[in-house]
């Protein structure tokens, strides 16, 4: 279980870093992402939207240092994430997910699914730590890693992936 716990780090450190680092930058990608936050009053976007990724810098390295608070900020991070989707859903908000950079998609089911997704991740990763099992080992992390990677890059892309699935089914 031990690298279950890995893949679930390396998986949700990658998906705040590419996440944090894709509103930093630049200025004009920060400003994007603060006007996205429309259920907040304007004067009150900005600092929230400083707020969020520096919670998603804090998270990604708590998540390496000490993996018992880092999965618990994570998945408090993903639950508020989804009650801002859920609420701005419910007020007729669909501005465009920037979770992961400009993009004209706008925030709806797939998002949610895909931070649901993200907090099984974390609560693997609960379970592991809970029930280590054997040591670390070379063999396991080689696997380990990548799946966490892989995992990341397919999450990072899910509402592509979900786009394109969508237009297939629309299609048939």
């Amino acid at each position: 279980m031990v690298h279950v716990l890995v893949a679930s780090q390396v998986l949700l450190t990658t998906v705040f870093v590419v996440s944090a680092y894709s509103k930093l930058r630049s200025r004009a990608a920060l400003q994007s992402f603060a006007a996205t936050l429309r259920l907040l009053p304007g004067p009150a976007r900005f600092p929230a939207a400083m707020a969020t990724v520096a919670v998603e810098v804090v998270t990604a390295a708590t998540l390496i240092v000490l993996p018992h608070a880092g999965l618990a900020v994570g998945g408090m991070l993903l639950i508020a994430f989804s009650t801002w989707i859920a609420i701005s859903l419910r007020w007729g908000q669909r501005e465009p997910c920037q979770c992961f950079g400009a993009s004209v998609t706008p925030l709806g089911p797939v998002h949610l699914v895909r931070n649901g997704l993200l907090l099984l991740v974390a609560a693997l990763g609960s379970v592991a730590l809970m029930f280590p099992g054997g040591p670390v080992t070379m063999v396991g992390l080689a696997l380990a890693v990548p799946v966490g990677l892989v995992g990341a890059i397919l999450l990072i892309v899910f509402d592509d992936i979900a786009d394109l699935f969508m237009e297939v089914a629309g299609s048939a």
